[in-house]
């Protein structure tokens, strides 16, 4: 009877272990087949499969727990990539991301008239753009005033809650222009992206938006609202010289039905700050170099990013396309299913702005008042170009203090963050407008925490990024 008990128990427990088992298909007999080219495994055989099944199920709970699922709408297609950039319509009913591993869920949606089912490949030229989802999470908060540390792994908890008032714990999210709340160093405070739009995550552009038939970077540049012309994908001319107001309004048009938006100040660090957590590539992520300011390049080892200007050019001397050992170091991840173009390329307007000072963007009070204001960041009319203490908790600007003025390679001084020494201008009244990420040829003042100010008009290095809500 105590066999047959022990036989009972150990068959539960090996029941259990394969209900949480990513996928291996065993064939149980003369030969055992393996085959991982349908999961998120790495391991090229049935022991080694085993085992990091095991490690992967030790580590469930405590890594992905409260991960939200991403939202697909009508029309959003989940996605799978290979590591050469081939792209499979995803079974949602079997693993298709994995944040634990660093593996991001991406969707795509479809050029018109195309139509695919599970499991299909996905043709490039089929496909309109590339989206990224970002789960909501909470943060421990290291800068809320003072620093009490700089370049660390940010700690991130994915919760579909948000953080309250709880001493030395957690707090409530300020969500304004210069206000801690109630918050301080060492707790946790759910990102201000996520409550602003009441989500439990977000779909960011997979790379900077580009200008759908454009033969060339000046064929791209196009000061237009004309949302037909948005593609979102790699090796495509990045879209610039427009306005911001036509950016947003752009943006804005592009699908409604998705809550399709010009990305805003919070909504970049909430990427950047995911980016540099465990669950990222947790590093400054590489340059895009590509002075013809096409999408989704990263640059080679070989050339100069440690000064400014950088080494720059169009060329596989200069830099590699998405799908490379050298195109995933461009990546949140560090593996293709990252986002792209959030250092270098182009300068990205977000839609973050100095109250009351709308500059040369095209908008008026008027105009903008048009649109709920959860789709853009005010910060205090009190700004000026060193005004760090007015940030929003949760952008990735001040919060990336203290900041230093040094010379440049060029003999310009300028300020600098604690985090790589990316430039860091706020805003101010004759530059209202934020940009992020950098230029393909500002070298190490580029990256993820870089943050620069503009009028809001139309400039050729001048770009933006979308995201779905």
């Amino acid at each position: 009877m105590k066999n047959k008990k022990i036989l009972i128990i150990g068959m539960c427990a090996l029941i259990l272990f394969v209900s949480v088992a990513y996928a291996a298909d065993l064939i149980i007999g003369k030969d055992v087949y393996y085959d991982n080219s349908s999961s998120l495994l790495k391991s090229k055989n049935v022991q080694d499969a085993l085992d990091e099944l095991y490690s992967k199920a030790s580590n469930l709970t405590s890594c992905s727990k409260g991960v939200a699922e991403p939202v697909l709408k009508d029309g959003l297609i989940p996605v799978k990539l290979s590591d050469d950039g081939t792209v499979t319509y995803a079974d949602t009913s079997k693993v298709w991301y994995n944040y634990c591993d660093k593996v991001w869920a991406n969707a795509v949606i479809l050029n018109s008239g195309a139509s695919y089912k599970v499991g299909d490949t996905i043709k490039e030229s089929d496909i309109q753009s590339y989206f990224v989802w970002i789960p909501k999470y909470k943060y421990k908060l290291w800068n809320t005033g003072t620093a009490s540390k700089n370049i660390h792994e940010i700690d991130i908890v994915f919760d579909t809650t948000n953080t309250t008032d709880i001493s030395g714990v957690s707090c409530k999210t300020p969500m304004t222009s210069g206000s801690s709340g109630n918050c301080k160093n060492g707790e946790y405070m759910t990102h201000p992206a996520f409550i602003s739009m009441g989500v439990n995550g977000f779909w960011a552009g997979k790379f900077e938006t580009g200008y759908k038939g454009a033969t060339s970077t000046t064929a791209a540049q196009v000061n237009s609202s004309d949302s037909s012309k948005i593609i979102v994908k790699p090796n495509s001319y990045s879209w610039r010289n427009s306005t911001v107001m036509n950016m947003f309004t752009v943006s804005y048009n592009y699908k409604r039905a998705m809550n399709s938006h010009m990305m805003k100040n919070t909504e970049w660090g909430a990427v950047a700050y995911l980016s540099h957590s465990k669950y990222g590539i947790n590093a400054e992520v590489n340059i895009n170099n590509n002075s013809s300011y096409k999408t989704g390049y990263s640059s080679l080892p070989s050339t100069n990013q440690q000064t400014y200007p950088g080494t720059y050019g169009d060329g596989n001397t200069y830099n590699n396309a998405y799908n490379t050992s050298i195109g995933y170091l461009a990546t949140t991840t560090g593996n293709i299913s990252g986002i792209y173009d959030m250092s270098g390329g182009a300068h990205e307007y977000v839609a973050s702005y100095m109250s009351g000072q709308l500059g040369l963007s095209g908008f008026s009070a008027t105009t903008l008042a048009n649109y709920d204001s959860k789709y853009y960041d005010v910060y205090s009319a009190s700004s000026t170009f060193t005004s760090y203490q007015y940030r929003i908790l949760g952008d990735a600007t001040g919060e990336m203090g203290p900041f230093k003025t040094y010379l440049d390679g060029d003999n310009n001084s300028r300020y600098h963050n604690s985090w790589y020494g990316d430039s860091s201008d706020f805003v101010d009244s004759s530059y209202p407008w934020f940009h992020r990420g950098g230029h393909y040829g500002n070298g190490v003042l580029a990256g993820q925490f870089y943050f620069n100010r503009g009028t809001g008009g139309a400039g050729a290095g001048l770009g933006f990024r979308l995201v779905l809500s």
